[in-house]
This record gives C-alpha cells, sequence and structure tokens, in this order.
C-alpha cells in the first residue's frame, strides 16, 4: 500500500485566548489525490492550510503533529508545496513584470539560468491559458483582470514544480464562469503534473466537480471525509447533510451522485 503523502494527527491549533481554530484532527492526504476541505466561514479551513504549509504564526499554540511519510522530509516552502490564496494581489509585487515574478520561483528553486526561467514562465502562462503570453509577460498585475491575476499567482506557484498544491479560496472572489475556468484548469494541471492538490472552499457544488475526497470541517473539527460520490450521495454526518442541501436548487448544476 502506497504511503500517504500527508499524515494529519491530533491537530490543534488555538490563537491567543480566542477558541481552538483547529480541533484535535487526524486524517491522511493521499498522494496524487484532489482533496477538497468544505465548510462555512469560521469552520478552521484556511487555518488548515495555514498549518499544512508551515505558516502557522509563532504567537499560535499549535499541537499535534503533521508527518511526510509520502516526501520522507517536511516539504520545503515555494519547493515542495506551494500556496495560491484568495486574493492574488497579497502574492504578486506591484512593481515587477508579471514574466519577472513567475520566473523568480524557477531561479529560487530550481537554480535557472534567467532565460531559462523566463521561457519557463512563458510556457507556464499558456498552461494556465492566459492569452498572448508573450505579451503579457511584459505587463504589470494592476493591468490584468481578478481572473487574470488568479492564473499568474498559479503560474508563478508551479514554477517550483511542487509536489502538493494548497488552493485557499482561490475562486471566492471570480464571477462564476471564471470560477469554472479556474476549477478546470486546476483539474487539468493535476493531472498533468502528478501533483496533490488541497482545494480550500466553501462551496461544495464547485469542488464537487473538481476533487476525488472530501474533509468537511465545522467549528474546527473534522465531522466527515470520504469519496466525494459517496459523501454527496449518502452524508454521514448532519452538518454535510445541510451544506449539500443548500447547494441544491431547480436552476443550478447537480452534485454528484443523487442524496437517497
Amino acid at each position: 500500500m502506497t504511503a500517504p503523502l500527508a499524515a494529519i494527527r491530533n491537530l490543534s491549533l488555538r490563537y491567543g485566548d480566542n477558541p481552538p481554530a483547529l480541533r484535535d484532527l487526524s486524517f491522511d492526504i493521499l498522494t496524487g489525490e484532489r482533496l477538497a476541505i468544505i465548510g462555512e466561514s469560521g469552520s478552521g479551513k484556511s487555518s488548515f492550510a495555514r498549518a499544512l504549509a508551515g505558516l502557522v504564526p509563532e504567537t499560535a499554540r499549535l499541537n499535534g503533529e503533521i508527518q511526510w511519510p509520502g516526501l520522507g522530509h517536511a516539504p520545503l516552502p515555494g519547493r515542495d508545496l506551494g500556496m495560491v490564496l484568495q486574493d492574488p494581489s497579497t502574492s504578486l509585487d506591484p512593481v515587477l513584470t508579471i514574466g519577472e515574478q513567475v520566473a523568480e520561483g524557477a531561479r529560487a528553486h530550481l537554480r535557472l539560468s534567467r532565460g531559462k526561467a523566463l521561457a519557463l514562465a512563458e510556457n507556464l502562462l499558456t498552461r494556465v491559458r492566459l492569452p498572448e503570453p508573450h505579451r503579457l509577460m511584459q505587463a504589470y498585475p494592476h493591468q490584468l483582470s481578478g481572473g487574470q491575476r488568479q492564473r499568474v499567482a498559479i503560474a508563478a506557484t508551479l514554477a517550483s514544480r511542487p509536489r502538493i498544491l494548497i488552493a485557499d479560496e482561490i475562486t471566492s472572489a471570480l464571477d462564476m464562469v471564471t470560477q469554472a475556468e479556474i476549477v478546470a484548469l486546476l483539474a487539468d494541471l493535476a493531472r498533468d503534473g502528478a501533483m496533490t492538490l488541497v482545494f480550500i472552499t466553501h462551496d461544495i457544488a464547485l469542488a464537487s466537480g473538481l476533487c476525488q475526497r472530501v474533509a468537511v470541517f465545522h467549528e474546527g473539527r473534522l465531522v466527515e471525509i470520504g469519496p466525494m460520490r459517496d459523501v454527496l450521495a449518502r452524508p454521514g454526518d448532519s452538518y454535510t447533510a445541510t451544506l449539500i442541501a443548500d447547494h441544491i436548487s431547480l436552476t443550478g448544476p447537480r452534485l454528484i451522485g443523487e442524496r437517497r
């Protein structure tokens, strides 16, 4: 049996005197899978993403452990593990061209020359389906739309060829058409690169078209985890059933499977 990429064991997180953001989480992330982390605002999804990426503030109290049997070592941020945030403006430098920013990761982590890194950057802009990538190499973030900036952020993260990609609410600020395009893009990239994807969202309907498994968070706890199709068809927890019911409509797309 293949070892999981990551093994989360009894993971808890608290910021100051606030109630715990995460409460005794234990589950595995499988190598090469597309895993959705689902829950409402305040459920602990983003806190889990930060813990997984090693970005928890020093002032926070983190207990439990995250083991990496699939890597054999703790992941190197930016190299083994990449993270794309909800607001791409937080990860894009307004004074650097798009080409320079996408190439930066390849130069830093893959030790490529400037010329090879820029060639890789243009190729990645093509892979994330941006129009006229050669022209965009010379553009600046403020000249792009929100959806285009999000694609650039994905390309920049992929430049170092990470084994695991964490996408934290990256579609929530986008219109529905762009959301669907980004989700399709992530599916293609995960398949093509044999990359493990952790897709964090409050939208179970959106995740159903992308992910193979789903972990449902509520108030910092893991309430349910399993194959996406099974969880949608037969939720084992009342909170999961409520989330699914909230997304059922006569006009929206049908979720995978049918509830019984």
